[in-house]
């Protein structure tokens, strides 16, 4: 029962924390930052990706299942913050 306890604590961190890591890592003194070196853009881009993909994809899960109201309202709001971090994704590289 530990263990299960473990892995729902995981994906509920990892639900909550996706969409705030995301956007900072769209912020404007991060992407300034990264724009200079090429690298790190890319390097960005990806760990941006692939974070959004498991936020979205876990709260799509919570979204789902038969649980109470509040894992539901937190999966609502880590995908807005996921698609709100998309979008100013998207508009920097339009700006560039």
């Amino acid at each position: 029962m530990e263990s299960l306890a473990f892995l729902i604590l995981v994906m509920f961190s990892i639900l909550m924390l996706s969409g705030p890591i995301n956007i900072g890592l769209t912020s404007r003194r991060v992407q300034d930052f990264c724009a200079s070196r090429r690298g790190f853009t890319v390097a960005r881009r990806l760990l941006f990706l692939a974070i959004a993909v498991v936020g979205v994809f876990i709260a799509i899960t919570f979204m789902y299942e038969t649980t109470p109201l509040g894992p539901k309202l937190f999966s609502l709001i880590a995908m807005g913050g996921n698609f709100y971090a998309l979008k100013r994704e998207i508009n920097f590289a339009k700006s560039r």
